[in-house]
């Protein structure tokens, strides 16, 4: 016997955020993929304003595997 399987419309999200070691900040959750103008904007807005003296900042643009 076969059982009904939820299913639907998969959508893309996106998790951009600033990694502490008390926590996270400036963190953004885009509905759909990020772009380069959300990004951006993100890290004008909320990721530099955040950052210490001393800070390191780390770019990792992971692809998701198909």
């Amino acid at each position: 016997m076969v059982e009904a399987v939820p299913h639907g419309h998969w959508k893309t999200s996106s998790f951009v955020a600033g990694l502490r070691a008390d926590g996270i900040v400036a963190f953004l959750v885009p509905d759909g993929a990020i772009n380069g103008m959300s990004f951006r904007a993100q890290v004008e807005q909320f990721l530099a304003p955040s950052l210490r003296p001393g800070d390191t900042v780390v770019f990792d643009n992971r692809g998701s595997p198909r």
